[in-house]
């Protein structure tokens, strides 16, 4: 008889994408935190780690969502439902969590709040069965219970498109929500964060793409790292020139990610492209001679080269481009695209300022 296969707890996967951002703002993540000697535990705990200061600072706030960021406690108790509903024992086991965590730690009340952290939308009747009737910003609920009054209720996909949202809302159930919460990481957050956590989201979203038993087997966070470290290599190897065109013209953020590919792969894919349009030239006319098929074979690497780089706004040069026929400027602006940062760059190159 098969075992049934392990559950992927999800609250990890929310807790390392947390570590990966917010330490770098002095906020300590830690999951599955033991509420006493003994299970149970508490899914992630967000601490302010930084004794010098009594509020959260303005670095953290950037990464911090709507009813958090307006804490002023010191110890964050979050714990998430990504598959599950919001329940009525869910609340109650929150609130016990949240006393047993304080007592163990010798804590005040005031230094502890409890987020109840939802990736479904619950139906208004369950939240008002719940209590979580009061609302103070979009996605955010106060519970209306003297028993639970100090604990919250976020909503992921009711949160706001404001940048501070994003490394929550990415893990709402809504497809619009994560869409939202992808275009502001990458306007808001990708240069800061860098590699790693682009590699995060990149394999997170892969993983919500799949279906099936596939979703119900284990995977490890450094699985998932990994995963998404290696999936751009994987996807420019499936993919044809058509479509890989389209992908870098309309994704931007599939672009950035495959950025560290791209600066292993761009030299090889240039002489690859060189080396096809030198052939074409070729047997297109051999009357042309060499430097004709040359020039050909460079604008092919060229055009490769701006479309792997650049995408759509890469593609706007060609026409000038393709003006150009001098063998060593083109040479040079072959070169050239290993480095640059911009067309503009580029451009600069064979149209310099006055």
């Amino acid at each position: 008889m098969e075992k049934a296969p392990k559950l992927r707890r999800w609250h990890e996967f929310f807790a390392f994408l947390l570590e990966l951002t917010l330490t770098q703002k002095e906020i300590a993540v830690q999951a599955n935190v033991d509420v006493s000697s003994a299970p149970p535990e508490i899914d992630i705990v967000l601490m302010q780690n930084l004794n010098d200061k009594p509020t959260w600072t303005a670095a953290q706030l950037t990464c911090l969502p709507d009813g958090i960021r307006q804490s002023s406690s010191r110890y964050i108790l979050l714990e998430f439902k990504y598959t599950e509903s919001i329940t009525v024992e869910a609340v109650k086991t929150l609130g016990g969590y949240e006393t047993f965590f304080r007592r163990s730690r010798g804590l005040k009340a005031d230094d502890v709040q409890s987020f109840l952290v939802s990736a479904h939308q619950p139906l208004r009747e369950t939240r008002e069965t719940l209590c979580y009737t009061e609302r103070l910003q979009p996605g955010v609920y106060a519970n209306t219970s003297i028993f639970f009054a100090r604990t919250r209720l976020i909503v992921l996909s009711e949160l706001s498109d404001a940048p501070h949202n994003v490394f929550f809302k990415l893990f709402a159930h809504q497809r619009q929500a994560k869409k939202a919460a992808l275009a502001n990481f990458e306007q808001h957050h990708r240069v800061e964060f860098g590699a790693d956590v682009e590699a995060l989201i990149l394999s997170l979203l892969e993983l919500w793409a799949l279906t099936g038993v596939a979703e119900m087997r284990a995977i490890t966070k450094e699985d998932l790292l990994k995963r998404g470290r290696e999936l751009p290599q994987q996807v420019l190897a499936l993919m044809t020139d058509e479509e890989l065109a389209d992908v870098l013209r309309n994704k931007p953020f599939v672009q950035r990610l495959q950025q560290q590919s791209l600066e292993q792969g761009l030299e090889k894919g240039l002489e690859q492209g060189r080396e096809e349009g030198l052939e074409q030239g070729l047997e297109k006319g051999l009357e042309r001679g060499r430097e004709q098929g040359l020039v050909e074979g460079l604008h092919k690497a060229i055009e490769l080269g701006l479309e792997l780089k650049f995408g759509a706004a890469g593609l706007e040069l060609l026409p000038e481009i393709h003006q150009i026929t001098q063998v060593a400027l083109l040479e040079v602006l072959q070169e050239a695209l290993k480095t640059a940062l911009t067309p503009a760059a580029i451009r600069h190159l064979y149209q310099p300022q006055e």
